[in-house]
């Protein structure tokens, strides 16, 4: 055995001198330790947990529809002497009043907010004259045109602060209803929230003879549909948290019309919609669950009606239904939650489980009788 004895070992063989305190040391260092820890868990399940519960979003119930809708007006347009119609869009700045006593900067085509309807037959040779007079280069695009590459309107055709495009082209494809917007690289998003867009009807000598609602304002009804939010006078831009689909607003507007109503007068009303929002999907119904007919696509007008309550519309698609409304009643168009984002977080955070009352029809106390929809409609027609 040594003769010499560690300076840490016990005499009787036991704990050096001080081990408790270190092993004291150490449990409380454990204690602190494993305390933040759940703290700091509490603290981000909490966040997680308002950031969860913020996420949806919902307007049903919850507004007056007090407004009357706008419609867009039709475009004036001349015909030359080979037959050509002219139209003149100009792009523009200035401030639209949304809500009583609050301008918010905004920019349209021939006014402060949106554009006109562009209307054209199949067969017809049509040029627009599309001047520029806000502070940047954009551009338009005639979305769901079949026409030469030249005349798309696409990143690679700007035109600069002061200038003016004239794309020309023949109409050469099936009534629909299609729509025009801007599409410079990167700020396509900016320019179509900030106002530039608007619809391009096209007809065609088998859509003319269908007793179809046809009277533009009337029992056909434009209904171009954006999701904003204000921030202050503006119209906000910026992503929530946790989103990376794009923008979403946290209200709706038809037409550039918050809380919008529309007084119809006849039993059967076609509704063109268009989904003008940049990242939001819809899908819209009636909060009934009243069958409507689906009666046409991007593409034109199906073969025949489609029976369905719910029509899902992405970013950019348009589709037309048509409605029967009872004399007196008020019908709410609503978009309801969806199902199919890929996963409870895209759900979430993307827009799935999100709600919003759109448009309110109210019925006449008299309503003119319409036709019955025909059983077919269109031939489809191969590219």
């Amino acid at each position: 055995m040594s003769r010499h004895m560690s300076k840490s070992a016990a005499p009787d063989g036991g704990s050096p001198p001080g081990a408790p305190r270190r092993a004291f040391r150490w449990k409380r260092l454990v204690v602190v330790l494993g305390s933040l820890v759940t703290v700091f868990a509490v603290a981000v399940g909490g966040l997680f947990a308002w950031l969860w519960t913020g996420a949806e979003v919902s307007t049903v119930g919850r507004t007056p529809f007090d407004n009357a809708l706008a419609i867009p007006p039709l475009a004036d347009s001349t015909v030359e002497k080979d037959g050509t119609r002219v139209f003149d869009l100009r792009m523009q700045a200035g401030e639209t009043e949304f809500r009583d006593g609050k301008r918010t900067e905004t920019w349209g085509f021939n006014g402060s907010y949106l554009g006109p309807t562009l209307r054209a037959e199949r067969g017809e040779k049509v040029r627009v004259r599309v001047s520029n007079r806000l502070d940047e280069a954009s551009s338009v695009h005639w979305h769901g045109m079949h026409l030469p590459a030249r005349m798309d309107g696409g990143p690679h055709q700007m035109i600069a602060p002061g200038a003016t495009w004239t794309p020309h082209w023949t109409v050469d494809q099936p009534a629909a209803t299609l729509w025009y917007h801007p599409h410079p690289h990167g700020r396509t998003e900016e320019h179509v929230r900030r106002g530039l867009a608007g619809l391009f009807l096209l007809d065609d000598e088998k859509s003319a003879r269908l007793p179809l609602p046809k009277r533009y304002g009337v029992d056909d009804l434009p209904v171009v549909v954006q999701d904003v939010r204000f921030d202050g006078a503006r119209l906000a831009g910026d992503r929530g948290m946790l989103q990376n689909a794009g923008f979403l607003g946290d209200r709706t507007m038809v037409n550039g019309t918050l809380d919008p109503y529309r007084e119809v007068r006849d039993e059967l009303i076609r509704l063109r919609l268009v989904n003008a929002s940049t990242a939001r999907t819809y899908a819209f119904g009636f909060p009934d669950d009243r069958d409507f007919s689906l009666i046409g696509t991007d593409g034109g007008l199906l073969e025949r009606p489609a029976a369905m309550d719910r029509v899902q519309l992405s970013p950019g698609e348009r589709a037309e239904i048509v409605v029967r409304v009872e004399a007196g009643e008020r019908v709410m168009l609503r978009s309801f939650p969806q199902e199919n984002y890929g996963g409870f977080w895209q759900q979430r955070f993307g827009g799935g489980d999100d709600s919003f009352d759109v448009l309110e029809l109210r019925a006449a106390r008299q309503l003119r009788a319409s036709p019955e929809l025909p059983t077919a409609l269109a031939e489809p027609e191969l590219p």
